[in-house]
C-alpha cells in the first residue's frame, strides 16, 4: 500500500520563557503650580498604571511604565474657608527581566499590577507615595508550523500519536480613537465653579462581535466628575461645596482582522490613555474627550492529534519541537458583592456621599479541578460631605474620606481543568455604587467582570514531514543498481530526493553538476547515485 499522509498549516504561540519580578517605587510628589494653594490635610492619594512599553531584546524583556498619581487635598487658606483642590504626579518605571532565550524580533505579553500604595505628608507641597508592583512578562515568537494529522499506509501500531489543544492564530491589531461626549450636570445640583477631577474607565457592557474580516467593538465608559460648585449667586459666598454626577461615553470600532470568521473566538483590551474636558454651556455641561487603545487578537481553538513519531523503515521524518500553552477551557462570569462600609470613630457623620470608589490589587488565580478559583482584594473607599449641623458654623461643608479593605473570591467552572496547570485571569470594575445606609455606614455595591483561562504547558516533539525511502535489502548496496533517474515533482527539495534513495545531496549535486542545489523545476531529471554502503551496526526499524 502507497504511504500517505495528511498535514495541516497552523500559527501557533511557541512559548519562549516567563517570569515575574516585584519592586517597590518610591518618589516625592509636588503640587506642579504655584497658583495651587498648600496642603493643610490630605483626603486621598489614589494611583493606577497609566501606560507600558515593552521591548523585546537578546536575553530578556524590558519593561517601561508611568504610574499616574492623583492626590485630593483640604487647601490650607487664611480664610479659613477649606477649599478642596486636586493634583496630578507621575511615578516612572524601569525593568528588565531576563528570559535567557529571547530575541528581539520575538513578541511579548506583560501585565503590571499594583499590589499596594501608600503615602506620607512630608510639608504644606510635598506628598510622598510608594507603590509595591508585580510585573509578569511572557515572551513567545508566532510560528507558522506545519503538522502531520494522519498517516496511511503504514501499520497503525508503528505510528505513535497525542492529542493536542491549541489556539490557531489568525491576526491581531491594535487600534487608538479619540472617543467624544458631553456630561450633563443634574437639574438638582448647582452649576460648575472649578472642575476637581474627571475619572472613568469601568467599560459597562461591553460587546465584542467577529464578523468576516474584522471585529466590532463596543460599549460604555463610565465618567464621573468632581467640581467645587459656582455660590455666587448664594447668600453664603466661597463656602464652596463639592459636588460629584456622573454620566456616559459610548463607542463603537470596527478593527481589521482579515482573516477573521464568525466562528472564530476572539481576546479584547480597551484601554483609557488618557482623559481631556471642558466645561461649556453656561456651566452646567462637560464636553470630554478620551483616547483609548483597543487590541484584539482572533484565535481559532482546535484539537488535534498530532503524529509525534514513526517506527518503520519505509520513511523517513523530519521533527520539530514544538512548546505552546495547551488551551483547557476558559469562561468568563459578573458578579455583584455588597460590602458595609463603617466611618471611622475619628471622622464626623455623613450628610452626603461624594463619591464611592473600589481598586483591585493582588488579584491571583489557583487552578483546581474542575475550575479556577480567583482572589483579589479590594480598596473601598468614600469621599464625603460632613454633616456640620452641630458646628457653630454649621454649611461649610468640610469634605471628608476614609477606606477600608476587604476580599473577594469566586469559584469559576472550567470542567477539564486539574489541579497543577496554569491560569490567566483578569478582573474588571464594571460599577461601583454607594449607598447611605445611616450617618455612620456606607453600603458599596460593586459589580465585577471575572475571566479565567486554564492552559497547561506542553513541550513534545512533532513530526513535520514525512519522507518515503526506499526499502533495506540484505545484499551490499552496490551490487543493487548504480543509479537511476528521477523526475523532480511539485514539492521536492534534495535533501527530500537523497532521504527516500538512501544516498547524500552531495552525491547528487555531484552526479548532476548542479549549480544552485536550492533550485530545481517540476520536470527536471536528476541522475540519483546508488552505491551508498548502509551501516550494518544499525538495528533495523520495522516494515511498515
Amino acid at each position: 500500500m502507497a504511504i500517505n499522509f495528511k498535514e495541516e498549516q497552523v500559527r501557533v504561540e511557541y512559548v519562549i520563557g516567563e517570569d515575574t519580578v516585584r519592586e517597590s517605587i518610591t518618589k516625592e510628589v509636588t503640587i506642579p503650580v504655584t497658583e495651587k494653594p498648600d496642603i493643610e490635610r490630605i483626603l486621598e492619594v489614589n494611583t493606577k498604571v497609566e501606560s507600558t512599553e515593552v521591548t523585546v531584546e537578546e536575553g530578556g524583556v524590558t519593561i517601561d511604565g508611568v504610574i499616574e498619581v492623583g492626590v485630593m487635598y483640604v487647601a490650607d487658606t487664611t480664610e479659613g474657608d477649606q477649599p478642596v483642590h486636586y493634583f496630578h504626579g507621575e511615578l516612572t518605571f524601569s525593568n528588565f527581566v531576563d528570559i535567557p532565550e529571547a530575541e528581539d524580533y520575538m513578541s511579548a505579553y506583560v501585565d503590571v499590577d499594583i499590589l499596594r500604595s501608600s503615602y506620607d505628608f512630608i510639608d504644606e507641597r510635598t506628598v510622598e507615595v510608594t507603590v509595591v508592583l508585580k510585573k509578569f512578562a511572557k515572551v513567545f515568537d508566532y510560528r507558522q508550523m506545519t503538522i502531520i494529522t494522519d498517516v496511511t499506509g503504514i501499520r497503525e501500531e508503528l505510528v505513535e500519536k497525542e492529542l493536542l489543544r491549541i489556539e490557531n492564530v489568525v491576526g491581531e491589531n491594535t487600534y487608538q480613537v479619540v472617543v467624544e461626549g458631553i456630561v450633563d450636570v443634574p437639574t438638582v445640583k448647582p452649576a460648575i465653579e472649578r472642575v476637581l477631577k474627571v475619572e472613568g474607565g469601568a467599560l459597562e457592557d461591553k460587546n465584542v462581535e467577529i464578523t468576516d474580516g474584522a471585529v466590532i467593538v463596543d460599549g460604555q465608559f463610565e465618567v464621573g466628575v468632581m467640581y467645587v460648585a459656582d455660590t455666587t449667586a448664594d447668600d453664603t459666598p466661597g463656602t464652596q461645596p463639592v459636588h460629584f454626577f456622573e454620566g456616559g461615553l459610548t463607542f463603537s470600532e470596527v478593527i481589521d482582522v482579515p482573516d477573521a470568521d464568525e466562528d472564530m473566538s476572539s481576546f479584547t483590551e480597551v484601554k483609557v490613555k488618557r482623559w481631556d474636558y471642558t466645561i461649556t454651556n453656561g456651566n452646567r455641561q462637560v464636553e470630554v474627550r478620551a483616547v483609548i487603545e483597543v487590541f484584539v487578537k482572533v484565535t481559532e481553538p482546535k484539537q488535534v492529534m498530532v503524529v509525534t513519531g514513526i517506527d518503520s523503515d519505509r520513511v523517513e521524518v523530519e521533527e520539530e519541537l514544538l512548546r505552546v500553552e495547551e488551551v483547557i477551557g476558559e469562561d468568563t462570569v459578573s458578579e455583584t458583592i455588597t460590602e458595609d462600609l463603617i466611618v471611622p470613630d475619628v471622622k464626623p457623620n455623613i450628610e452626603r456621599i461624594l463619591e464611592t470608589n473600589a481598586q483591585l490589587s493582588n488579584t491571583t488565580c489557583i487552578v483546581e479541578d474542575g475550575g479556577v478559583l480567583v482572589t483579589s482584594e479590594v480598596e473601598g473607599s468614600v469621599l464625603y460631605v460632613a454633616d456640620t449641623t452641630a458646628d457653630d458654623s454649621p454649611g461649610t461643608q468640610p469634605v471628608h474620606y476614609f477606606h477600608r479593605p476587604f476580599n473577594i473570591e469566586n469559584f469559576i467552572n472550567i470542567p477539564e481543568a486539574e489541579a497543577g496547570m496554569s491560569c490567566h485571569s483578569d478582573i474588571e470594575i464594571k460599577k461601583v455604587k454607594g449607598n447611605r445606609l445611616n450617618n455612620r455606614t456606607v453600603e458599596m455595591v460593586v459589580t465585577l467582570r471575572k475571566f479565567a483561562k486554564v492552559t497547561n504547558f506542553r513541550q513534545l516533539t512533532i513530526v513535520t514531514d514525512i519522507v518515503v525511502v526506499s526499502p533495506v535489502v540484505d545484499r551490499d548496496e552496490c551490487e543493487r543498481p548504480s543509479k537511476i533517474i528521477y523526475v523532480v515533482q511539485a514539492g521536492d527539495t534534495l535533501y527530500k530526493i537523497a532521504k527516500r534513495y538512501r544516498t547524500t545531496v552531495d552525491a547528487i549535486v555531484d552526479a548532476n553538476n548542479l549549480d544552485n542545489p536550492d533550485y530545481l523545476e517540476v520536470g527536471q531529471k536528476l541522475i540519483i547515485p546508488r552505491c551508498i554502503i548502509d551501516d550494518r551496526d544499525q538495528p533495523r526499524r520495522p516494515r511498515g
